[in-house]
């Protein structure tokens, strides 16, 4: 048992990957796959990032699903081949980025990760930012970077220490600093607390602003290395760039 909890304690061993979107800006190319399965790096997206959380200690994945579910169940299956054991919710109409957890409550009862299958996380210090968490002992830790494109990026607003203190949805500007949204979450249990049944809810226009509100510490992870996500045609050929088609 205290073998257990001192695994728990050192990683999470759980992660929410959205991957319920319909990627409607990289049409036509997700007419027919979703978002999560376009190749990134020689491979679909998602079976790299999923090798990449299970190296990082994870164990489980909760999967969301809208957009042709089914491609994304034939191509990863029970996980096995990618090192995690595989866990899939399907949303008839889409519940929100926040709302899709209502639903996984019952697997979310201890530290865990929320990742959007979009991102790529291939060289991302997933260590670094549970040391982080650990040392600043907040309800949760978001990773940030300097973002240059403000008016398609989600803007935190963060105090002399590294603490959230506000959220500047897209569309908007530089005059809230420069920290953007990179769509990588490290979150404990009693935030689910602050999530109302059957809400359907984004988390940066609902839920961390209520967990702010209620006096909650949210901390800003800045990333060493820069997370690219492949959400708009631009930003897919920057990824494929970097770790090839």
């Amino acid at each position: 048992m205290a073998h257990q909890a001192s695994s728990v304690t050192r990683h999470p061993r759980k992660a929410v990957i959205l991957c319920a979107g319909e990627g409607t800006r990289l049409r036509p190319l997700t007419h027919e796959i979703p978002k999560p399965l376009v190749r990134v790096g020689g491979r679909p997206l998602l079976g790299w990032n999923l090798e990449v959380l299970s190296s990082a200690g994870v164990e489980e994945a909760l999967i969301n699903l809208h957009h042709k579910p089914e491609k994304i169940i034939s191509y990863v299956g029970d996980g096995a081949r990618f090192g995690v054991a595989v866990h899939y919710f399907f949303e008839e109409e889409l519940l929100g980025t926040a709302g899709t957890l209502d639903r996984m409550r019952g697997y979310l009862g201890e530290r865990f990760l929320v990742v959007y299958g979009d991102v790529v996380l291939d060289d991302f210090p997933f260590a670094e930012l549970f040391r982080f968490h650990r040392d600043k002992g907040g309800i949760g830790t978001v990773v940030l970077q300097e973002t240059d494109r403000p008016q398609d990026c989600d803007i935190a607003e963060l105090d002399r220490e590294g603490r959230i203190v506000a959220w500047h949805p897209a569309p908007g500007d530089f005059s809230h600093g420069k920290w953007g949204n990179a769509a990588v979450y490290l979150l404990e249990p009693r935030i689910l607390s602050y999530l109302p049944q059957g809400a359907r809810w984004d988390f940066v226009r609902d839920l961390f602003p209520r967990v702010l509100a209620a006096g909650e510490a949210l901390w800003g992870y800045i990333s060493p290395v820069e997370l690219l996500d492949i959400g708009t045609p631009e930003r897919l050929e920057a990824a494929r760039r970097r770790y090839g088609g």
